[in-house]
């Protein structure tokens, strides 16, 4: 009689790699909806979290890229958040 292993010993696996183009999509995306947006399009919980992930995601493209995005998801959640004329 064989007895099973007590932990697995499965081989691991390297990380995989982000997938570049879609967050490259995902992000445009965003930052399309908050650009053609005249106040906030999302809950106050959704733009803080979005807030927090944004950079995040947009550390996975080139560095001037990355920060070109930010700068302009950044200055969008401003303009939304201004007060109305």
């Amino acid at each position: 009689m064989t007895q099973l292993p007590l932990f697995d010993e499965r081989v691991k696996t390297a990380p995989r790699s982000p997938d570049v183009s879609y967050i490259r999509r995902s992000l445009g995306r965003l930052l399309r909806l908050a650009r053609e947006a005249e106040i906030l399009p999302w809950s106050e919980a959704e733009t803080a979290s979005w807030e927090k992930l944004f950079p995040q995601l947009a550390a996975s493209l080139p560095a001037d890229e990355g920060e070109a995005l930010i700068a302009e998801f950044q200055g969008e959640l401003a303009r939304l958040r201004s007060p109305a004329d």
